[in-house]
Protein backbone atom coordinates (compact mmCIF):
# COMPACT_ATOMS: atom_id res chain seq x y z
CA UNK A 1 0.00 0.00 0.00
CA UNK A 2 0.98 3.68 -0.68
CA UNK A 3 0.29 7.00 1.64
CA UNK A 4 -2.76 7.96 2.43
CA UNK A 5 -5.02 10.21 3.73
CA UNK A 6 -8.37 11.41 4.59
CA UNK A 7 -10.23 13.81 6.33
CA UNK A 8 -13.84 14.19 8.10
CA UNK A 9 -15.33 17.67 8.85
CA UNK A 10 -17.01 18.63 11.90
CA UNK A 11 -18.04 21.04 14.34
CA UNK A 12 -16.12 19.91 17.72
CA UNK A 13 -13.55 17.53 18.82
CA UNK A 14 -13.17 16.78 22.37
CA UNK A 15 -10.26 14.58 23.98
CA UNK A 16 -10.48 12.78 26.48
CA UNK A 17 -8.34 11.87 29.60
CA UNK A 18 -7.63 8.68 28.30
CA UNK A 19 -6.85 10.07 24.79
CA UNK A 20 -9.62 8.91 22.72
CA UNK A 21 -11.28 11.57 20.76
CA UNK A 22 -15.25 12.61 21.14
CA UNK A 23 -16.01 13.94 17.66
CA UNK A 24 -19.83 15.58 17.29
CA UNK A 25 -21.35 16.83 14.09
CA UNK A 26 -20.06 15.45 11.85
CA UNK A 27 -20.90 16.34 7.98
CA UNK A 28 -22.03 13.66 5.97
CA UNK A 29 -21.99 15.77 2.72
CA UNK A 30 -21.92 19.28 1.86
CA UNK A 31 -21.66 22.06 4.11
CA UNK A 32 -24.89 23.92 3.31
CA UNK A 33 -25.49 27.78 3.55
CA UNK A 34 -28.17 30.04 3.15
CA UNK A 35 -26.41 33.18 1.78
CA UNK A 36 -22.75 34.21 0.31
CA UNK A 37 -21.36 35.40 2.56
CA UNK A 38 -21.65 33.41 5.50
CA UNK A 39 -20.23 32.88 8.56
CA UNK A 40 -19.04 30.00 11.01
CA UNK A 41 -17.52 29.41 14.52
CA UNK A 42 -15.83 26.92 13.94
CA UNK A 43 -14.98 23.41 12.00
CA UNK A 44 -12.53 21.04 13.18
CA UNK A 45 -10.62 19.12 10.44
CA UNK A 46 -9.72 15.58 11.69
CA UNK A 47 -7.38 14.17 9.49
CA UNK A 48 -6.29 10.15 9.37
CA UNK A 49 -2.51 10.18 7.67
CA UNK A 50 -1.46 5.77 7.07
CA UNK A 51 1.85 4.76 5.73
CA UNK A 52 3.13 1.55 5.50
CA UNK A 53 5.56 0.52 8.43
CA UNK A 54 9.09 0.91 6.96
CA UNK A 55 7.84 3.78 5.10
CA UNK A 56 7.24 6.35 8.40
CA UNK A 57 7.16 9.96 7.57
CA UNK A 58 10.13 12.04 8.11
CA UNK A 59 8.04 15.57 7.96
CA UNK A 60 4.03 16.23 8.17
CA UNK A 61 1.73 19.33 7.55
CA UNK A 62 -1.74 19.64 6.96
CA UNK A 63 -3.16 22.65 5.44
CA UNK A 64 -7.09 23.84 4.58
CA UNK A 65 -8.16 26.00 2.30
CA UNK A 66 -11.61 27.36 2.22
CA UNK A 67 -13.60 28.91 -1.47
CA UNK A 68 -11.97 32.39 -2.26
CA UNK A 69 -9.02 32.02 0.58
CA UNK A 70 -5.88 33.38 -0.37
CA UNK A 71 -3.43 31.66 1.29
CA UNK A 72 -3.97 27.98 3.09
CA UNK A 73 -4.34 27.64 6.88
CA UNK A 74 -1.11 25.49 7.93
CA UNK A 75 -0.44 23.54 10.94
CA UNK A 76 2.62 21.10 10.97
CA UNK A 77 2.78 18.12 12.85
CA UNK A 78 5.40 16.93 14.92
CA UNK A 79 7.14 13.45 14.48
CA UNK A 80 8.55 11.86 16.94
CA UNK A 81 11.00 8.58 17.51
CA UNK A 82 9.49 6.07 15.75
CA UNK A 83 8.00 3.39 17.81
CA UNK A 84 9.25 0.39 16.89
CA UNK A 85 6.50 -1.63 15.34
CA UNK A 86 4.74 -4.71 16.58
CA UNK A 87 5.23 -8.09 15.17
CA UNK A 88 3.01 -8.32 12.46
CA UNK A 89 1.79 -4.90 12.28
CA UNK A 90 2.41 -3.15 8.60
CA UNK A 91 0.75 0.10 8.99
CA UNK A 92 1.38 3.54 10.73
CA UNK A 93 -1.42 5.79 11.22
CA UNK A 94 -1.90 9.32 12.82
CA UNK A 95 -4.85 10.83 13.73
CA UNK A 96 -4.46 14.94 13.33
CA UNK A 97 -7.29 17.44 14.86
CA UNK A 98 -7.08 20.67 13.15
CA UNK A 99 -9.46 23.62 14.53
CA UNK A 100 -10.22 26.62 12.29
CA UNK A 101 -12.10 28.95 13.66
CA UNK A 102 -13.89 32.48 12.72
CA UNK A 103 -14.07 31.24 9.28
CA UNK A 104 -15.92 32.93 6.03
CA UNK A 105 -17.79 30.38 4.05
CA UNK A 106 -18.86 31.17 0.30
CA UNK A 107 -19.94 27.68 -2.21
CA UNK A 108 -16.87 26.02 -3.31
CA UNK A 109 -14.67 23.11 -3.11
CA UNK A 110 -12.74 23.16 0.61
CA UNK A 111 -9.32 21.77 -0.11
CA UNK A 112 -7.62 19.92 2.50
CA UNK A 113 -4.42 18.09 1.92
CA UNK A 114 -1.50 16.49 3.92
CA UNK A 115 2.14 17.43 2.95
CA UNK A 116 5.09 14.82 3.67
CA UNK A 117 8.75 15.04 2.61
CA UNK A 118 8.19 13.13 -0.40
CA UNK A 119 4.94 15.20 -2.22
CA UNK A 120 1.33 15.54 -1.04
CA UNK A 121 -2.04 14.13 -0.10
CA UNK A 122 -5.27 15.76 -1.30
CA UNK A 123 -8.09 14.13 0.49
CA UNK A 124 -11.60 13.95 -0.53
CA UNK A 125 -11.87 17.54 1.36
CA UNK A 126 -15.93 18.44 1.16
CA UNK A 127 -17.88 21.03 -0.89
CA UNK A 128 -19.98 24.31 0.05
CA UNK A 129 -23.28 24.76 -0.80
CA UNK A 130 -25.82 27.38 -1.13
CA UNK A 131 -29.28 26.03 0.44
CA UNK A 132 -31.81 26.47 -1.83
CA UNK A 133 -35.05 27.96 -0.08
CA UNK A 134 -37.83 25.77 -0.21
CA UNK A 135 -41.30 27.67 -1.16
CA UNK A 136 -44.22 26.96 1.40
CA UNK A 137 -46.86 25.20 0.06
CA UNK A 138 -50.03 27.08 -1.38
CA UNK A 139 -53.27 26.80 0.40
CA UNK A 140 -56.09 25.21 -1.59
CA UNK A 141 -58.73 27.73 -2.98
CA UNK A 142 -61.24 28.71 -0.78
CA UNK A 143 -65.12 27.38 -1.42
CA UNK A 144 -66.99 30.05 -2.68
CA UNK A 145 -70.99 29.63 -1.84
Amino acid sequence: MSRQASVIICDDLLVSLSGRFNVTGIFTGDIGIPSSPSFAAQFVFLFTIETDIDDQYQSLAVEVTFPGQQQPLRMDIPIGTPIPPMPGRTRWTLRWPMLIQQIMLIPGRIEAKVIHEKGEILTNGAWISLIQPIAPPTAPPAPTG
